[in-house]
């Protein structure tokens, strides 16, 4: 964590550590000048996408409106994919706790896929310990 003008915000190395304390199944994999984290073929979150000072994450569409409410850190991403459940976020803004609770969802909703369930979407995110 580092403070930028009193607020906690997120750094790139804590953002890795967080993604890959998930679950013991997540691996961090190169792409390009990005890292991609995975749980079995699903991604859920790349680091250094569109660029070093940011974060994607990929969450059901079901969650988007959820997650871009969290902070103004977080954005959907331009384009078609604007309502597929990608949001980008600015780590140099992202407060900690919110990370946590976006790789949380990501994770989750990956980790539903991969199983080939359709459970419903609960309204609110699993919140993780940062």
């Amino acid at each position: 964590m580092r403070r930028d003008q009193g607020m906690l915000t997120m750094t790139p190395d804590e953002f890795s550590s967080l993604a890959l304390s998930l679950a013991p199944t997540v691996v961090a994999r190169p792409i390009l000048d990005s890292i991609q984290f995975r749980i079995g073929s699903k991604a859920f979150a790349t680091l250094g996408w569109p660029d070093a000072r940011w974060a994607v994450v990929k969450l059901d569409p079901r969650r988007q409106d959820w997650a871009l409410a969290l902070s103004p850190a977080l954005c959907p991403e331009p384009g078609r994919r604007r309502r597929a459940g990608i949001v980008l976020a600015r780590l140099a803004a992202l407060d900690p706790d919110v990370g946590a609770q976006l790789l949380g969802a990501a994770w989750s909703d990956a980790q539903r896929t991969k199983r080939g369930g359709s459970r419903a979407i609960e309204d609110a995110a699993p919140r993780i310990a940062a």
